[in-house]
Parts: C-alpha cells; structure tokens; sequence
C-alpha cells in the first residue's frame, strides 16, 4: 500500500477515504488509532490514507484536486457533516462512513425496517491475495460492525462494533493469533476508554486498564479470584507507580516508583 494523504487527523482521513472510494479506489487508513493513544497531540504525517500502488498516481490526483478545490476550514467541516450526515459510497466504506439516502415518497414504516433490517456491506482485500481481509456489516444504510483478518490468516482477530448514529463502541481483538477473542475494549467519543482480557482462557477477567481520552491512566491485574494482584497508575501517559501484592495474600502491599522508561526508582512498604 502507498501512502496518497497525510491526514490531519482520523476524521480528515476518513473523508478522503470516502472521497476515493467513490471514484472506485479501495483505500486503507494507516495509522488510524494513533490519535486515541496520543490524546491531544497532533497526528499529522502519522494518520495517512493509502491505496494500492496502481492506483496511486489517480488517487493523489483526486486528492489534490480536491485539495485545490476546498480550504482546509470548509474540509474540516465537511468532515463533520460525514460523521453527521454520512454520504452513500461504492465498496469498501470507511469505519464510520456509511449512508442514508431514503426517498421522500417511502412510508415511516418502511424506513424504520430500512435502518434495522441487518444486511452484509464490503469486502476489502488489503494484501491483494484474493482473499477479503476485511468485511463491513450494516444496519441498513448504517455502518453496524467491521470483521477484520489482521494477519491475514483467513480468521476475523478483530470486530469492532459501532452506534447506530457512526461512533465505535467496542472492540473485541485475538491479539496472539489463537483463534480466541480475548480483549474487548470499549470506546467514548472514538476514543479508547478502557479494557478487560482474559488472557490465559479460564473465562475470568485478568487483566484491565482504563483511558481518559485515549490516554492510559491504570492498569490492574487481577488473580484467579478477582483480586488486585497488581495496580500501575500512569500520569500522561507515562507509568508513575505501582503496587504489588508480593506475598499473594489479596493485598497490594509494596509500592514501586518508576522512572519515565518505567525502570524502578524506589520501592516501599503499604
């Protein structure tokens, strides 16, 4: 895949993904997470939208004329308007594009079926195997989940699911591959809130952590019973401190300071 657009941020980038699946070029948005993990500092050259290299040429033609056609400030309130309004397209949809164009002439009735009667979207072949490596699934016009192969393996290790008005809302990911979704993060705003894994495949949760916009706050592990085996809080970002319960009696009692690689500093006593 070759990089066409340097997006401002995953919203720009969805636009112009839009932009050139409508001219008929499948896209794929690199990078597309990476604001919800940086918070609030700026994702420009990092979120980019890419297409095959066939179709590179055609597509940084599209996007420059676009470009040429619209200010930054009318972009960025068209791409409001698409998380919004969204507009109708060919294959390959981006995440929370999708449309809803329903004549005036059709009853309540047969809209209300329309937005709720599930039917099967796009498929997108990343790699140019022949296989789909992604599917999108819709709630009528609307964007309802993404089946994803990341590997491409032929197995789905990540469905994200979305609100009926575009926002994803949770995601559940098989992270080493084994055929088992053991994450299910969910999602406020587009942005990472918190997540639970069950990492060792015994049905109890062992592992959360949680975000404020985006941005990892804590990390808890828990044992077999559901107790707070280990707690590490992060200011930023970036770890500060944890407590461990070392002697694995259900209480934290040492506390480690770290440093901003994460290497302990100080340690204490609870």
């Amino acid at each position: 895949m070759v990089p066409v657009y340097d997006a401002a941020n995953s919203t720009d980038a969805h636009l112009v993904k839009n932009l050139l699946e409508r001219a008929g070029i499948a896209s794929y948005i690199r990078g597309e997470y990476l604001q919800g993990g940086l918070g609030d500092l700026p994702v420009s050259g990092m979120v980019q939208v890419c297409v095959d290299a066939a179709d590179a040429a055609r597509a940084r033609e599209i996007v420059v004329d676009w470009q040429a056609a619209v200010s930054v400030e009318d972009r960025m309130d068209d791409a409001a308007d698409v998380v919004e309004r969204p507009t109708a397209s060919g294959a390959g949809l981006g995440r929370l594009l999708s449309a809803v164009l329903i004549g005036g002439a059709i009853g309540a009735g047969a809209m209300w079926l329309a937005l709720r009667a599930p039917s099967a979207g796009s498929a997108i072949d990343y790699n140019g195997d022949g296989r789909p490596d992604e599917h999108l699934f819709y709630q009528g016009e609307t964007i309802a989940r993404i089946e994803t192969d990341r590997n491409f393996d032929g197995k789905v290790d990540l469905i994200t699911r979305f609100a009926p008005e575009g926002p994803a809302t949770r995601a559940e990911s098989d992270n080493d591959f084994d055929g088992r979704m053991e994450i299910t993060a969910r999602f406020l705003h587009n942005q990472w809130q918190s997540e639970e894994s069950d990492n060792n495949g015994d049905g109890t949760i062992d592992y959360k952590a949680d975000a404020i916009s985006g941005v990892i706050y804590s990390q808890q592990w828990l044992d077999a019973s559901g107790r707070v085996s280990k707690r590490v809080q992060y200011k930023g970002g970036i770890a500060t401190h944890g407590d461990v319960d070392t002697d694995a009696d259900g209480k934290l009692d040492t506390r480690h300071h770290y440093d901003r690689t994460g290497e302990i500093v100080r340690s204490e006593k609870l």
